[in-house]
């Protein structure tokens, strides 16, 4: 086992990515609700819900080893899979999944992570704007 202070850190690009750790917190998040599943249609919301979680964080990662473009087009495709939870998490509250509290919680996350990938975005257009005035 290698010490914890000689450990590479940010061998993958994505790792040092704020929004990548945002979206791995939220994974772990919504894994935690899988332990209250009482029903199987409560299973099928909790599968779904980490479904679409995880797709956020591979977009991220799948973007982040492209070109800047690429990575946009990655990171609307998180935004759309951000989306489809909103949709889990209403639904999780009308299954009685979760409460009122926790899906203000969820939905405030949904919102912080829809407003990092906006950012990011946004950098990236600023940035190729500057590089190429005629963009």
């Amino acid at each position: 086992m290698i010490p914890e202070n000689t450990k590479p850190t940010n061998f993958f690009k994505f790792e040092g990515l704020r929004i990548y750790h945002k979206s791995v917190d939220f994974i772990n998040a919504i894994l935690s609700l899988s332990n209250t599943v009482q029903t199987n249609a409560q299973k099928i919301i909790v599968d779904q819900f980490l479904t679409e979680a995880g797709h956020i964080s591979a977009n991220i990662i799948e973007g982040a080893g492209r070109s800047k473009t690429e990575f946009i087009e990655y990171l609307q495709k998180a935004k759309s899979n951000i989306g489809k939870c909103v949709m889990l998490c209403a639904l999780a509250s009308k299954q009685s999944l979760i409460d009122e509290t926790q899906e203000n919680d969820i939905r405030n996350e949904l919102m912080e992570l829809t407003k990092m990938i906006g950012a990011l975005i946004i950098s990236f257009q600023k940035h190729d704007s500057v590089n190429n005035p005629e963009v």
